[in-house]
Protein backbone atom coordinates (compact mmCIF):
# COMPACT_ATOMS: atom_id res chain seq x y z
CA UNK A 1 0.00 0.00 0.00
CA UNK A 2 2.86 2.37 0.85
CA UNK A 3 4.47 1.88 -2.55
CA UNK A 4 1.14 2.47 -4.35
CA UNK A 5 0.59 5.73 -2.45
CA UNK A 6 4.08 6.92 -3.42
CA UNK A 7 3.41 6.18 -7.11
CA UNK A 8 0.09 8.06 -6.98
CA UNK A 9 1.71 11.08 -5.28
CA UNK A 10 4.47 11.03 -7.93
CA UNK A 11 2.00 11.29 -10.80
CA UNK A 12 0.08 14.03 -8.97
CA UNK A 13 3.32 15.96 -8.72
CA UNK A 14 4.03 15.48 -12.44
CA UNK A 15 0.54 16.70 -13.27
CA UNK A 16 0.97 19.82 -11.17
CA UNK A 17 4.31 20.60 -12.81
CA UNK A 18 3.12 20.08 -16.38
CA UNK A 19 -0.40 21.49 -16.26
CA UNK A 20 -0.16 23.80 -13.31
CA UNK A 21 -3.21 22.16 -11.81
CA UNK A 22 -3.39 21.43 -8.16
CA UNK A 23 -5.63 18.95 -6.48
CA UNK A 24 -8.81 20.66 -5.49
CA UNK A 25 -9.73 20.18 -1.86
CA UNK A 26 -12.87 18.14 -1.39
CA UNK A 27 -14.54 21.05 0.42
CA UNK A 28 -14.13 23.30 -2.60
CA UNK A 29 -15.41 20.81 -5.15
CA UNK A 30 -18.53 22.08 -6.84
CA UNK A 31 -21.52 20.15 -5.76
CA UNK A 32 -23.82 18.96 -8.50
CA UNK A 33 -26.59 21.47 -9.07
CA UNK A 34 -30.02 20.30 -8.22
CA UNK A 35 -32.45 20.30 -11.06
CA UNK A 36 -34.87 23.13 -10.61
CA UNK A 37 -38.48 22.10 -10.56
CA UNK A 38 -40.08 22.90 -13.87
CA UNK A 39 -42.79 25.45 -13.42
CA UNK A 40 -46.05 24.79 -15.19
CA UNK A 41 -47.63 27.62 -17.15
CA UNK A 42 -50.13 29.62 -15.14
CA UNK A 43 -53.72 28.42 -15.35
CA UNK A 44 -55.10 31.93 -15.22
CA UNK A 45 -56.98 34.01 -17.73
CA UNK A 46 -55.11 37.24 -18.60
CA UNK A 47 -56.32 40.18 -16.51
CA UNK A 48 -57.51 42.00 -19.62
CA UNK A 49 -59.97 39.19 -20.39
CA UNK A 50 -60.81 38.05 -16.87
CA UNK A 51 -63.99 40.14 -16.65
CA UNK A 52 -65.23 38.87 -20.00
CA UNK A 53 -64.80 35.23 -18.94
CA UNK A 54 -66.22 35.74 -15.44
CA UNK A 55 -69.44 37.22 -16.82
CA UNK A 56 -69.86 34.06 -18.88
CA UNK A 57 -69.00 31.74 -15.98
CA UNK A 58 -65.95 30.57 -17.92
CA UNK A 59 -62.36 29.98 -16.87
CA UNK A 60 -58.92 28.98 -18.05
CA UNK A 61 -60.17 25.91 -19.93
CA UNK A 62 -62.48 28.04 -22.04
CA UNK A 63 -59.63 30.51 -22.61
CA UNK A 64 -57.46 27.69 -24.00
CA UNK A 65 -60.30 26.56 -26.25
CA UNK A 66 -60.84 30.14 -27.44
CA UNK A 67 -57.21 30.41 -28.52
CA UNK A 68 -57.49 27.22 -30.54
CA UNK A 69 -60.78 28.33 -32.10
CA UNK A 70 -59.32 31.69 -33.10
CA UNK A 71 -56.36 29.96 -34.75
CA UNK A 72 -58.68 27.59 -36.61
CA UNK A 73 -61.06 30.37 -37.73
CA UNK A 74 -58.10 32.47 -38.90
CA UNK A 75 -56.86 29.45 -40.85
CA UNK A 76 -60.23 29.06 -42.59
CA UNK A 77 -60.34 32.77 -43.44
CA UNK A 78 -56.79 32.67 -44.82
CA UNK A 79 -57.61 29.53 -46.83
CA UNK A 80 -60.69 31.13 -48.39
CA UNK A 81 -58.89 34.36 -49.26
CA UNK A 82 -56.00 32.41 -50.77
CA UNK A 83 -58.06 29.99 -52.88
CA UNK A 84 -60.75 32.45 -54.02
CA UNK A 85 -59.31 35.96 -54.05
CA UNK A 86 -55.51 35.89 -54.03
CA UNK A 87 -54.23 32.59 -55.45
CA UNK A 88 -51.07 34.27 -56.72
CA UNK A 89 -49.92 35.11 -53.16
CA UNK A 90 -49.04 31.51 -52.49
CA UNK A 91 -45.93 32.03 -50.35
CA UNK A 92 -47.62 34.45 -47.94
CA UNK A 93 -50.78 32.42 -47.36
CA UNK A 94 -49.11 29.00 -47.18
CA UNK A 95 -46.70 30.42 -44.59
CA UNK A 96 -49.63 31.89 -42.63
CA UNK A 97 -51.49 28.57 -42.75
CA UNK A 98 -48.43 26.70 -41.55
CA UNK A 99 -47.97 29.06 -38.60
CA UNK A 100 -51.64 28.98 -37.58
CA UNK A 101 -51.84 25.20 -37.93
CA UNK A 102 -48.64 24.72 -35.95
CA UNK A 103 -49.95 26.96 -33.15
CA UNK A 104 -53.26 25.08 -32.92
CA UNK A 105 -51.43 21.74 -32.81
CA UNK A 106 -48.93 23.12 -30.28
CA UNK A 107 -51.77 23.84 -27.85
CA UNK A 108 -52.79 20.16 -27.76
CA UNK A 109 -49.91 18.71 -25.68
CA UNK A 110 -49.00 21.92 -23.88
CA UNK A 111 -52.39 23.19 -22.67
CA UNK A 112 -55.30 21.01 -23.80
CA UNK A 113 -54.02 18.02 -21.85
CA UNK A 114 -54.24 19.99 -18.59
CA UNK A 115 -57.34 22.00 -19.46
CA UNK A 116 -59.51 19.02 -20.48
CA UNK A 117 -58.09 16.02 -18.65
CA UNK A 118 -61.31 13.97 -18.66
CA UNK A 119 -62.05 14.41 -22.38
CA UNK A 120 -58.57 15.14 -23.71
CA UNK A 121 -58.78 12.60 -26.61
CA UNK A 122 -61.96 14.30 -27.90
CA UNK A 123 -60.43 17.79 -27.85
CA UNK A 124 -57.24 16.52 -29.43
CA UNK A 125 -59.20 14.86 -32.23
CA UNK A 126 -61.33 17.97 -32.77
CA UNK A 127 -58.35 20.29 -33.25
CA UNK A 128 -56.53 17.83 -35.52
CA UNK A 129 -59.75 17.35 -37.51
CA UNK A 130 -60.24 21.10 -38.02
CA UNK A 131 -56.63 21.60 -39.10
CA UNK A 132 -57.00 18.70 -41.55
CA UNK A 133 -60.20 20.21 -42.98
CA UNK A 134 -58.40 23.49 -43.67
CA UNK A 135 -55.64 21.74 -45.61
CA UNK A 136 -58.05 19.49 -47.50
CA UNK A 137 -59.96 22.64 -48.49
CA UNK A 138 -56.79 24.29 -49.81
CA UNK A 139 -55.40 21.20 -51.54
CA UNK A 140 -58.69 20.20 -53.15
CA UNK A 141 -59.72 23.64 -54.40
CA UNK A 142 -56.29 24.93 -55.32
CA UNK A 143 -54.15 21.97 -56.33
CA UNK A 144 -56.50 19.19 -57.43
CA UNK A 145 -55.76 18.90 -61.19
CA UNK A 146 -59.33 19.30 -62.41
CA UNK A 147 -60.14 21.91 -65.07
CA UNK A 148 -63.35 22.90 -66.76
CA UNK A 149 -64.06 21.12 -70.03
CA UNK A 150 -67.06 21.14 -72.35
CA UNK A 151 -66.69 17.37 -72.68
CA UNK A 152 -67.13 16.90 -68.91
CA UNK A 153 -68.53 20.17 -67.47
CA UNK A 154 -69.50 18.59 -64.14
CA UNK A 155 -65.96 17.40 -63.42
CA UNK A 156 -65.13 20.86 -62.13
CA UNK A 157 -67.48 20.19 -59.21
CA UNK A 158 -65.26 17.37 -57.97
CA UNK A 159 -62.97 19.49 -55.69
CA UNK A 160 -65.83 21.16 -53.77
CA UNK A 161 -67.64 17.84 -53.45
CA UNK A 162 -64.48 16.21 -52.09
CA UNK A 163 -64.14 18.98 -49.52
CA UNK A 164 -67.80 18.88 -48.44
CA UNK A 165 -67.74 15.09 -48.23
CA UNK A 166 -64.60 15.13 -46.09
CA UNK A 167 -66.10 17.73 -43.71
CA UNK A 168 -69.36 15.79 -43.30
CA UNK A 169 -67.57 12.50 -42.69
CA UNK A 170 -65.17 14.08 -40.22
CA UNK A 171 -67.93 15.64 -38.10
CA UNK A 172 -70.05 12.48 -38.32
CA UNK A 173 -67.11 10.42 -37.09
CA UNK A 174 -66.51 12.83 -34.23
CA UNK A 175 -70.17 12.85 -33.20
CA UNK A 176 -70.43 9.05 -33.24
CA UNK A 177 -67.14 8.46 -31.41
CA UNK A 178 -67.19 11.24 -28.81
CA UNK A 179 -70.75 12.59 -28.71
CA UNK A 180 -72.84 12.07 -25.57
CA UNK A 181 -76.17 13.14 -24.12
CA UNK A 182 -74.86 14.40 -20.79
CA UNK A 183 -72.23 16.70 -19.31
CA UNK A 184 -70.69 17.41 -15.92
CA UNK A 185 -71.26 20.34 -13.60
CA UNK A 186 -70.88 21.65 -10.06
CA UNK A 187 -73.88 22.60 -7.94
CA UNK A 188 -73.74 26.26 -6.87
CA UNK A 189 -77.05 26.48 -4.98
CA UNK A 190 -80.21 24.47 -4.39
CA UNK A 191 -83.79 25.65 -3.90
CA UNK A 192 -86.32 22.86 -3.65
CA UNK A 193 -86.02 20.63 -6.71
CA UNK A 194 -84.22 23.30 -8.74
CA UNK A 195 -80.44 23.63 -8.63
CA UNK A 196 -78.04 26.14 -10.09
CA UNK A 197 -75.28 24.17 -11.83
CA UNK A 198 -72.05 25.65 -13.17
CA UNK A 199 -71.09 23.86 -16.39
CA UNK A 200 -67.84 24.27 -18.29
CA UNK A 201 -67.43 24.15 -22.04
CA UNK A 202 -68.02 20.58 -23.18
CA UNK A 203 -67.27 19.67 -26.79
CA UNK A 204 -68.61 16.11 -26.41
CA UNK A 205 -72.14 17.21 -25.49
CA UNK A 206 -71.87 20.54 -27.36
CA UNK A 207 -72.69 22.58 -24.25
CA UNK A 208 -71.50 26.14 -23.69
CA UNK A 209 -70.10 27.20 -20.33
CA UNK A 210 -72.50 28.94 -18.00
CA UNK A 211 -74.73 28.78 -14.93
CA UNK A 212 -77.84 26.71 -15.59
CA UNK A 213 -80.98 26.37 -13.44
CA UNK A 214 -82.21 22.82 -13.84
CA UNK A 215 -84.44 20.30 -12.12
CA UNK A 216 -82.74 17.64 -10.04
CA UNK A 217 -83.86 13.99 -9.95
CA UNK A 218 -81.57 13.29 -6.99
CA UNK A 219 -80.85 15.03 -3.72
CA UNK A 220 -77.87 17.36 -4.09
CA UNK A 221 -76.19 20.14 -2.16
CA UNK A 222 -73.81 22.98 -2.92
CA UNK A 223 -70.42 21.78 -4.13
CA UNK A 224 -71.58 18.41 -5.46
CA UNK A 225 -70.22 17.19 -8.78
CA UNK A 226 -73.15 15.97 -10.86
CA UNK A 227 -73.98 14.49 -14.24
CA UNK A 228 -76.45 16.64 -16.17
CA UNK A 229 -78.61 15.43 -19.05
CA UNK A 230 -78.65 17.47 -22.26
CA UNK A 231 -80.80 17.59 -25.38
CA UNK A 232 -78.73 17.65 -28.55
CA UNK A 233 -80.23 18.98 -31.80
CA UNK A 234 -79.68 17.13 -35.06
CA UNK A 235 -77.04 19.51 -36.44
CA UNK A 236 -75.93 21.03 -33.15
CA UNK A 237 -75.22 24.47 -34.56
CA UNK A 238 -76.85 26.26 -31.63
CA UNK A 239 -75.48 23.97 -28.97
CA UNK A 240 -77.25 21.47 -26.72
CA UNK A 241 -79.80 22.40 -24.06
CA UNK A 242 -79.09 21.50 -20.46
CA UNK A 243 -82.10 19.69 -19.00
CA UNK A 244 -81.80 18.09 -15.55
CA UNK A 245 -79.42 16.58 -13.00
CA UNK A 246 -79.30 12.83 -13.52
CA UNK A 247 -76.72 11.49 -11.07
CA UNK A 248 -74.66 12.76 -8.19
CA UNK A 249 -71.02 11.76 -8.75
CA UNK A 250 -69.53 13.00 -5.49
Amino acid sequence: MGFGKKVRDFFHGVGEAVFGVKKIPSKLKRKPRRKEATREPSRKVPAVLSGFFERRHAGWSEYVMLKAQLAIVASFVAAVIYTVLLPDREVIFIAALLVLSAYALYLIPTQFKRAFERDYPAYRSFVIMCVAIVWVFVLALRYLPVKFSYDSPYLVLLPPLVTIGFVLLAFLFFRVKYGRSFTYGTVESVRGKVAAVRVGYDICSNVKSGLYFVESFVKVKKGDLVKVGVERPMLGLRGAKVRAILVKIR
